[in-house]
């Protein structure tokens, strides 16, 4: 019987452990080389660690405690162990953040030149592994790993990802949370944006009062939006753990103190990760100026005409009073750099204020934005002395930087500012807020724009590409009041950051980084993570037909089933499935929704119509031009507005900003008459920053009101050959601008310009 089980035994163990496929493993972001050599390793419970040196220990602990919470046995440390065993190797000469990865059907070796380069290691190696590795109770599975050779390194040093704290407030667990998101896929910068007009989270133990009280504030402007949109979508609710009593009153609110700051820098530095602290001055001090009303002009804190009252650079308190803050900063922190933020800053108290105008006269100053930059030299100089170097957004550039400043680029609409930081010399961070910033719906910046944007301007020399220290996406929280919530703006446009910030230029893929993502799902399936399903595109408008319409339904992702109603139901998995177009001949409504599994996708949906051919008018217009309107400082939402024809007005040749592409707060208006050049349905489109109407006569076309980043919107209209009087109204708010009108016929999509306008 001893033989006979010895002989079973050497069979069982010389059987070959099974193959993978190609199209079975998914890692993200892309390793620079990947090949996949047949068979697999097989972990278990007897399977030996062999690491010697001090930089593997982080990715040792990380390994080991990956296998203990999800599969139950510890993995002992050795010395020296060739077989059945996960080894780490040190290799001179490879760059400090990377690694090679082989496995073979005996050992997995992992080799690096340090501990950041061994970390990456492990999480490839994590992601070859079942999806259950995710899991934080045991499970009983094959613990396979394909057999793979990768040799990898990032593209970008700086990775990195934002929270705000301010607008909304994220507990120690919650961060941490987050920062095992990060570690999956590479990125190793956590920006905290701690301080704002709305909060402010770290404990400055000079200062109580920030904390005391300007870490508490009752309902918020932002409040009542997300309790608005909690009404029809529960993702918006306001987390009630973040409420408290104080003083007799609910507030919201909540702070760190320093000593849950280590914790959660040492938590970080465990993943390789770097945590960078943003102090916002001189403007977004308002938590601040409630509390200590001397740092500003007048004594009060308050709002100018959008951003509030800033602090006074014209007293030497004001100066102190940073200082202290970030005297305490500097020494929490290890981090190389503090970011004070600098942006959006109301400049009018400043001009208003004999004590700033008196700073601006003594240091020979031209205007307000040097008094700022002269305030952000002295902080500099500050920070040099406490071992540290200066970061903030790109308004620091305004009115001059010093070679050592570093810029974060946000403003898409601004690229002067990084000419401006290459000229000068200054390293930068790409985090535009049109493509970056996560917080902006999922429909509106989309996976594959995020993955699709390349950060390095095309015409950039390779002395300037240098200065591009690397790519950044920001989570503000204005309307991302709970931590589930923040997890469906993050996923999955965090695969496609990561893939930009670590991956090839030339090897980026989007068809095969998409089928990588759907493969990835499950894992985030086991993570507990909430994140989006595209939802179906083809609706979301107005359609008109006049015989028939014939509707295409399509969504991002892939693996998806679309299922739709026409009774305005909501579709749910036993509604109509949608697997070729729905042709219609009634008025109704189609709703649709994506589903994978049992998890449902946003809800699409439009007003299909049945049209009548709307007559032309007999008229011999001018062709080629249009009138245009522009008033400044009204009003304050997109609307149509009858102007008097006696106004003053501009001919124009398309529809656009034209030479008020930096201007804000204007309103324009645009009238004249478009040519159908046959009898058919006609689809017109806006794109806008902010808000943006078209009307054919007195009947809206396209509705794309409302403040907001860059939207495309379009709605349809049945038109006779012929002249037809179209408008277009505009507003535009602050920030970023922009305004594009388009038409479609015949499946062509043309800009409105040329000969099928006039006036």
């Amino acid at each position: 019987m001893n033989r006979l089980l010895g002989i079973l035994l050497i069979f069982m163990f010389s059987c070959s452990n099974p193959s993978f496929k190609k199209d079975q493993i998914a890692i993200i972001p892309k390793p620079n080389q990947l090949s996949l050599e047949g068979e697999s390793f097989r972990i278990s419970s007897s399977t030996r660690i062999t690491a010697p040196g001090t930089d593997q220990q982080k990715a040792v602990r990380y390994l080991k405690d990956m296998f203990q919470t999800a599969a139950g046995f510890l993995l002992d440390i050795q010395k020296k162990s060739d077989q059945n065993a996960i080894v780490f190797q040190q290799i001179e000469g490879l760059a400090p953040e990377a690694y090679q990865l082989d496995v073979s059907p005996k050992r997995i070796l992992i080799s690096a030149s340090g501990e950041a380069g061994y970390f990456y290691g492990v999480q490839s190696l994590r992601q070859l592994l079942p999806s259950a590795i995710e899991s934080k109770e045991i499970v009983s599975t094959d613990w396979l790993v394909p057999c793979v050779k990768i040799e990898d390194e990032p593209r970008f040093a700086w990775r990195g990802m934002q929270m705000d704290f301010s607008r909304h407030f994220f507990d120690i667990d919650e961060v941490k949370t987050f920062l095992d998101y990060m570690a999956l896929y590479k990125l190793n910068i956590y920006h905290m944006h701690l301080t704002d007009d709305e909060g402010w989270r770290i404990e400055i133990k000079q200062l109580p009062l920030l904390t005391e009280k300007g870490a508490w504030r009752t309902e918020s402007r932002h409040d009542k939006v997300c309790i608005d949109n909690a009404k029809t979508d529960p993702s918006f609710t306001i987390d009630p753990e973040k409420y408290h009593m104080k003083d007799g009153k609910k507030m919201y609110g909540g702070f760190f103190t320093q000593d849950q700051i280590k914790e959660i820098i040492k938590y970080a530095d465990e993943r390789c990760i770097t945590v960078i602290p943003e102090i916002d001055m001189p403007g977004h001090l308002k938590a601040a100026i409630d509390n200590y009303p001397f740092l500003s002009c007048k004594e009060e804190a308050g709002w100018g005409k959008v951003f509030t009252t800033p602090a006074c650079l014209g007293k030497e308190s004001t100066y102190k009073f940073v200082e202290t803050i970030l005297g305490e900063i500097a020494e929490l922190f290890p981090s190389k750099y503090i970011h004070i933020g600098g942006d959006e800053v109301n400049i009018q108290s400043w001009k208003d204020c004999p004590k700033c105008q008196g700073e601006i006269h003594k240091y020979h100053l031209k205007n307000e934005h040097e008094l700022q930059s002269h305030f952000n030299r002295r902080i500099e100089q500050f920070l040099q002395s406490k071992g540290k170097q200066l970061m903030g957004w790109d308004e620091i550039a305004e009115g001059g930087l010093t070679k050592d400043a570093h810029v974060m680029w946000w403003r898409n609409w601004a690229p002067e500012a990084l000419v401006t930081a290459a000229e000068n010399g200054n390293s930068m961070i790409i985090t535009p807020n049109n493509k970056y910033y996560f917080d902006f719906k999922n429909e509106q910046t989309t996976l594959q724009q995020v993955f699709d944007y390349e950060p390095v301007p095309s015409d950039f020399t390779p002395e300037q590409e240098k200065l591009v220290m690397g790519i950044q996406a920001n989570l503000w929280s204005e309307w991302i009041p709970n931590f589930e919530r923040l997890q469906y703006q993050t996923f999955p446009r965090i695969l496609a950051l990561a893939e930009t910030a670590w991956a090839k230029k030339e090897s980026k893929d989007y068809d095969e980084f998409n089928t990588r993502v759907q493969l990835l799902c499950d894992r985030m399936d086991v993570m507990n993570i909430n994140y989006y399903i595209p939802s179906v595109e083809g609706l979301n408008k107005k359609i008109a037909f006049v015989d028939s319409a014939i509707i295409n339904l399509s969504v991002q992702m892939k693996g998806l089933e679309i299922y739709y109603t026409l009774d305005g139901s909501v579709p749910t998995k036993e509604s109509k499935l949608y697997n070729e177009p729905v042709v219609l001949k009634a008025n109704c409504e189609i709703k649709a929704r994506a589903f994978k599994g049992n998890t449902g996708s946003g809800l699409a949906k439009a007003i299909v119509e049945k049209q009548n051919l709307r007559e032309a008018q007999t008229v011999s217009p001018e062709k080629g031009k249009l009138k245009r309107w522009v008033v400044k400082n009204y009003p304050d939402a997109v609307s149509k507005v009858d102007l008097n024809e006696s106004n003053d007005f501009k001919l124009v040749s398309k529809i656009g900003l034209g030479e008020y592409s930096k201007e804000e707060k204007i309103f324009m208006a645009f009238k004249g008459y478009f040519y159908a050049e046959n009898d058919g349905i006609y689809e017109f489109f806006t794109k806008s920053d902010d808000g943006s109407l078209l009307y054919i006569e007195d009947e809206m076309v396209v509705d794309n009101g409302g403040h907001h980043a860059p939207r495309e919107r379009s709605g349809m209209i049945a038109l006779k050959t012929g002249w037809h009087p179209i408008s277009v109204f505009f507003q535009q708010g602050t920030g970023g601008a922009e305004l594009n009108v388009w038409y479609l016929y015949n499946m062509k999509k043309r800009e409105l310009a040329g000969n099928i306008i006039a006036f």
